[in-house]
């Protein structure tokens, strides 16, 4: 996981997978702790909260619970925000498609 997970808090979205240089400040990670079982890391796009990975202290995705509407919605700078944070947790994120196929499923 490409986080600092060492600290809870909020920050700016570096692009490191993605061409863009910088989000510019519309996309924010936000980490918590999660009742002592490990850590949420939340992304929020446009202010907007989008998916959440619930994080084990070995710091592997447990799970992830989809945010605020239907994924298959969001827009296309969503959606490359969506894919960093995806690599930068150490998921697969080739596409809109592969990730709605592959972690969509989980949709509170």
């Amino acid at each position: 996981m490409s986080f600092s997970l060492f600290d809870n808090g909020e920050f700016e979205l570096e692009s490191r997978f993605s061409p863009q240089q910088s989000f510019y400040n519309k996309a924010t990670v936000v980490i918590d702790s999660d009742e002592g079982t490990g850590l949420t890391v939340t992304l929020r796009s446009y202010l907007t909260p989008i998916v959440t990975l619930h994080v084990n202290a070995d710091a592997e995705v447990q799970r992830i619970e989809w945010l605020n509407g239907d994924p298959a919605d969001w827009s296309n700078t969503t959606w490359r925000h969506i894919r960093e944070f995806f690599k930068q947790a150490g998921l697969k994120a080739d596409s809109k498609a592969q990730c709605l196929r592959d972690y969509a499923r989980e949709v509170d």
